[in-house]
């Protein structure tokens, strides 16, 4: 019964796409046929002319008439009515169209018969007949589809009734030749441009359709990125517990790989705890991750105090969980009241100490860290990686920065400037007296001047700690 059901879906679709294609035919045929009609009235009317002043041809008056008249009445009628009424626009243009291969073929059949008119009048006939099948081919425009009747079945009755009327001399067979081998040769071009007319008009009618679906889908995949993106924002506070810390971040796409966390450590949040990871990749991927990281720091509750074992924790669950992915991370505990700062690090860039006095100073990585998420516990031991946990003593007045690549790897191709740590630690040289959220302003600012926002290429996110 389903299959049934495709069928008959299949074989209706089909159908509405060979209605559609008729119509667009119609509309093209109406607009050409509206200069072809008049102007193929008056040529008609000039031969008639010709025939009863000049040549004397009286015979030719019904001949030449008919298309005339039809000629004219579709013309008119596609001035007005055939506008409303678009399915009859075909037929009668070809209707209009026959009435001018019947008059051609009706002098000829005059002609052929009447062995009063000599040679030479016969062989000017076959040429007319070719021109007018001619003429026909360029303006069928639509009436392409019935060119091989429009041409074959006229002509092959000519023959028949010539044949019955009058014995055929051979000069006539040799001259009538021709005009068969131009029915023909036109019929089957008509069937092949037409044939090849529907093939394109289904093709661009699928091209559309594709364009259409996929501008459809494109716009659900914007929406429901930006629905993600907001809910991967929601998931990191969008301040710091404290104005003693100020942020920035920038995600290269709307979802993010660069992942931060305040968690504050005692009630009065003097001491807190920054986590900072960078996962590889961005897009959909990268914020799944950071999700999954989100999911088990709040898990992870009992690791908070002691850095390297927060780092343990998430390696434990994330590897084989996050496929070829992996993450550097930073995890650190601020004590505003002892001044002190506990960190660790798993291949991530360890903070920055900006000293009261200007000096900048980058501390050492703690251990010997490797990456989140590429072999657990038992693995990293066996080839000497571990997480460990360094405590740095603060001066009162300087400032801790964190930060990920993101920001340190940037390069404007045009200005051939960039941003690398030198640089970044020349602005934090520069502008050290200043507040947190100067600072981070200030390196805005840098890459706005310069035009390196231009090109961001991955994930940024500073983080400013006043001590």
């Amino acid at each position: 019964m389903f299959v049934q059901e495709n069928h008959i879906l299949l074989y209706m679709k089909i159908e509405n796409l060979k209605h559609q294609y008729v119509i667009a035919q119609s509309y093209k045929t109406l607009a050409i046929s509206k200069i072809t009609s008049p102007i193929v009235a008056i040529v008609i009317a000039l031969f008639l002319y010709q025939d009863l002043y000049i040549l004397h041809f009286d015979f030719t008056l019904w001949y030449r008439l008919l298309p005339i008249m039809l000629c004219g009445i579709y013309s008119l009628l596609s001035l007005s009515v055939l506008k409303k009424y678009i399915n009859y626009v075909i037929p009668l243009y070809t209707i209009t169209l026959a009435s001018g291969i019947i008059m051609i073929l009706g002098i000829a059949y005059h002609i052929f018969t009447n062995p009063i008119f000599p040679d030479s009048y016969i062989s000017n006939v076959s040429t007319g007949i070719q021109t007018v099948f001619i003429v026909t081919f360029l303006i069928a425009s639509g009436a392409l589809r019935y060119m091989p009747l429009l041409l074959m079945v006229p002509l092959s009755l000519f023959i028949v009734l010539a044949t019955i009327k009058t014995q055929l001399s051979a000069h006539q067979w040799t001259t009538l030749s021709n005009p068969v081998a131009t029915a023909f040769f036109l019929s089957l071009l008509a069937y092949i441009i037409e044939r090849r007319n529907y093939k394109n008009y289904i093709l661009n009618n699928k091209l559309e359709a594709n364009e259409e679906m996929l501008s459809s889908y494109k716009f659900t995949m914007e929406k429901e990125l930006a629905f993600a993106s907001q809910l991967h924002r929601f998931i990191m506070p969008q301040n710091p517990p404290t104005p003693k810390i100020s942020l920035y971040y920038r995600p290269y796409y709307n979802l993010g790989g660069d992942f931060y966390d305040f968690i504050p450590l005692d009630k009065t949040k003097n001491k807190i705890g920054i986590f900072l990871s960078d996962v590889t990749g961005h897009g959909i991927s990268s914020a799944f991750i950071t999700a999954l990281l989100k999911h088990y720091l709040i898990v992870g509750k009992k690791y908070y105090l002691t850095p390297n074992k927060l780092l343990y924790y998430l390696n434990e669950y994330l590897t084989d969980n996050i496929g070829p992915n992996f993450v550097t991370a930073l995890y650190c505990i601020i004590d505003f009241n002892k001044r002190e700062l506990l960190y660790s690090n798993a291949a991530h860039y360890a903070p920055v100490i900006i000293h009261k006095d200007g000096t900048v100073d980058e501390l050492p990585k703690t251990g010997k860290p490797f990456p989140i998420g590429i072999m657990k516990k038992r693995e990293l031991v066996k080839k000497g990686r571990n997480y460990a946990v360094s405590t740095i003593q603060l001066k009162k007045g300087s400032k801790v920065v964190l930060y990920t690549d993101g920001i340190v790897e940037l390069y404007n191709t045009d200005t051939k400037t960039s941003i690398d740590r030198n640089t970044l630690f020349d602005i934090l040289r520069e502008h050290h007296q200043l507040p947190g959220k100067e600072i981070i302003h200030k390196i805005e600012e840098y890459l706005n001047n310069y035009r390196i926002s231009e090109y961001i290429n991955d994930d940024i996110c500073v983080i400013v700690i006043e001590v």
